[in-house]
């Protein structure tokens, strides 16, 4: 465990892994269990630089507008606090730790991708936009389920972190694309739910 300069009253339990943009841990928090993500200096550093943001500003407050959305909270990780070094604390952010089955593992239980997941995908990518959140960063491997009082499972989103495209396009072209119109703004959410859908239909396949 590396050290770590957090509140006294987070008390880290065990690491979970390491994301491309920050380190998470399983912690308990004010009675809570907690995901702790204590984000990395290279991208502290770059969307600072490069985007003009605070990463952790930036995903807290994307969490919250999610979280806030009626039509979204039960699919969106509860978003509790974040910590700054201006407080004497690395930059982490404390968020509900979300359990479950990861989607790639459901659909090989399943035997494919139940349709209610999907559905509720496209629904969750609908109702974000409205909001005006777009790239989501809900691949296959990012994504968690929980089963719901009817059984149906049901995806809970995370991760808030990923510059959207359209705020910041990697190149001219793009940047023509988005504002002619040409390139929708959640293009890569709905790129990232016809994976999902590729993903079932080849493990339907395994029959």
């Amino acid at each position: 465990m590396p050290d770590l300069v957090l509140p006294t009253e987070i008390d880290i339990i065990q690491e979970l892994g390491s994301g491309r943009r920050s380190q998470a841990y399983l912690a308990n928090y004010l009675d809570k269990t907690v995901a702790v993500k204590v984000y990395k200096h290279e991208y502290i550093e770059k969307y600072q630089s490069q985007y003009k943001v605070n990463i952790g500003e930036f995903e807290f407050a994307r969490n919250k507008i999610a979280y806030e959305a009626s039509a979204l909270s039960k699919y969106v990780a509860q978003p509790y606090q974040l910590f700054r070094p201006e407080q004497g604390y690395d930059l982490a952010f404390v968020q509900e730790y979300v359990d479950g089955i990861w989607l790639e593992e459901l659909m090989e239980q399943a035997r494919g991708l139940p349709q209610e997941v999907l559905k509720v995908g496209y629904y969750i990518v609908g109702q974000a936009g409205k909001v005006g959140l777009y790239d989501l960063d809900i691949p296959p491997g990012n994504i968690r389920l929980r089963q719901n009082e009817n059984g149906e499972w049901q995806p809970k989103l995370y991760d808030f972190n990923l510059m959207p495209q359209h705020i910041c396009p990697p190149n001219p072209f793009m940047a023509i694309g988005f504002k002619l119109g040409l390139r929708s703004k959640n293009h890569r959410d709905y790129r990232s739910l016809k994976h999902w859908d590729y993903l079932g239909k080849q493990a339907s396949n395994k029959r």
